[in-house]
């Protein structure tokens, strides 16, 4: 290892100019043409030299060695016609090849140069984005982690608060059944029954606070579609609605609120469906990439002008929530909801799921 940085430390020195290395080879050279060539009259091997040097100027000053290569090759030239009298074609030469090798090796070397300097200029950009990367990075953990503090204090208020509502209004609805058996009045009575309707109303709104505060809190998870209507059918009256359910073994990744989103659909057949005897829930491939959840009932269905307004808040006869957060919770994981059955024939309710949120455990 020792070796190794030895070794880079050496290639890191000798890949820096060094002027007082230059001069000294720069006079070994001369030193060379005038004793070798001019005195000893050897025309050769001699000038191999001076290739090393050119290189070495390439690679200390770029194409600044190409006066290097002049140097020499004239410098060759000029010797040998001096020895000869003649322009002799070998020294020509050799000048010439000096001066490609010149340009070659400082064009090669100053391109590197700029690549190195781009590179030096990127990763100094990529370092400062991912100081400023990590900086927010850091300010984001903060701002979660204020936000899961404000988040649970806000949901043990909430909570708090919906349990003393709840008790205070259990407290006021028993009062209300103890002025129904109490009063004989049949006006009184009828305002009796309007304050026991604003009570009920008043609960179904904290169930529904209560839901919409569990929305998105948990992590979707796959649900087995036909398991959640069993034991929701279960919970029916005896004899009021039949269901019939050709889901089994279809999979759906949701919040696991998904359960609500059939309760509401079988509590909006019972209350507005006027005639509702059974409902149906089968599948349906819409396109290649889709799965469509189908429910249907046999009751009075939805009016044209009606089937987007009853997923906004607020729309209905009671407190307008229901299919409202239906569509919240399936909108978690992608999923959408519509209407599209017929006006007196039943409502059909189509979920639509996209590809990849759907899964059969075993053939549909």
């Amino acid at each position: 290892m020792q070796k190794c940085n030895a070794g880079e430390s050496w290639w890191q020195s000798f890949n820096r100019p060094h002027p007082v290395v230059f001069i000294f080879l720069v006079l070994i050279g001369l030193d060379l043409e005038f004793v070798v060539h001019y005195y000893f009259g050897i025309t050769i091997v001699y000038t191999q030299f001076f290739y090393l040097i050119i290189v070495i100027a390439g690679l200390w000053y770029g194409r600044k060695a190409i006066w290097v290569a002049l140097l020499f090759g004239s410098l060759h030239v000029t010797v040998t016609y001096m020895l000869t009298g003649l322009l002799s074609m070998d020294a020509l030469m050799r000048g010439c090849i000096m001066l490609i090798v010149a340009v070659v090796v400082g064009s090669i070397v100053e391109q590197m140069r700029c690549y190195y300097d781009q590179i030096i200029l990127q990763n100094r950009e990529l370092s400062d984005a991912n100081q400023k990367m990590y900086s927010l990075n850091t300010r984001l953990e903060k701002s979660q982690e204020a936000f899961r503090t404000a988040n649970k204090k806000l949901n043990l208020l909430s909570s708090i608060t919906r349990h003393d509502i709840k008790n205070q209004l259990l407290a006021l609805m028993g009062y209300i059944e103890l002025s129904k058996m109490k009063s004989t009045d049949p006006e009184l009575m009828h305002f009796i029954d309007k304050e026991d309707i604003a009570a009920q109303t008043i609960r179904r709104q904290i169930e529904f606070t209560k839901d919409y505060e569990d929305l998105g809190v948990n992590a979707p998870a796959w649900q087995d579609i036909g398991g959640c209507l069993v034991a929701l059918r279960s919970n029916l009256p005896p004899g009021e609605i039949e269901i019939s359910v050709n889901v089994m073994g279809l999979e759906i990744f949701a919040d696991p609120l998904l359960e609500k989103v059939f309760e509401n659909l079988i509590d909006n057949s019972r209350r507005h469906g006027e005639r509702v005897r059974h409902i149906t829930l089968s599948s349906m491939k819409p396109g290649p990439d889709t799965l469509a959840i189908v429910y249907e009932d046999d009751g009075v269905g939805v009016q044209e002008s009606d089937k987007e307004r009853i997923f906004e808040k607020g729309f209905g006869k009671n407190t307008g929530f229901g299919l409202f957060l239906t569509r919240e919770i399936l909108a978690i994981t992608g999923l959408s909801i519509k209407e599209s059955g017929a006006y007196g024939k039943g409502v059909r309710f189509e979920i639509l799921v996209p590809n990849g949120k759907f899964r059969f455990t075993k053939p549909a």
